[in-house]
């Protein structure tokens, strides 16, 4: 269920096209980085929900963070989400 997990964020959460609340002008991205095979994990209960990452975004400050997309298509940091696990690599894919 692709962005399933992205759902849970709040209009607090930037997306990568708005900078509310505390971010700074290090935090801005700079740069996408393509993020195949890469997904990230979302757990309710025991159950697990992975949704593709869109890229990673190169942060003015050099920090690089996973990027996804929720339902309406905006597009953010899932960590940010509260059923947020882990970002993990999907071995096997060409």
């Amino acid at each position: 269920m692709p962005g399933a997990g992205s759902a849970g964020r709040s209009d607090s959460v930037p997306t990568m096209t708005e900078t509310p609340g505390e971010n700074t002008f290090d935090q801005q991205i700079v740069q996408l980085i393509p993020a195949d095979g890469w997904v990230a994990v979302y757990k309710d209960g025991k159950t697990e929900m992975r949704a593709p990452l869109v890229a990673w975004g190169l942060r003015r400050d050099g920090q690089v963070v996973p990027l996804d997309t929720n339902p309406a298509g905006d597009v953010g940091d899932p960590r940010s989400t509260a059923n947020f696990d882990r970002v993990e690599r999907i071995i096997g894919l060409r």
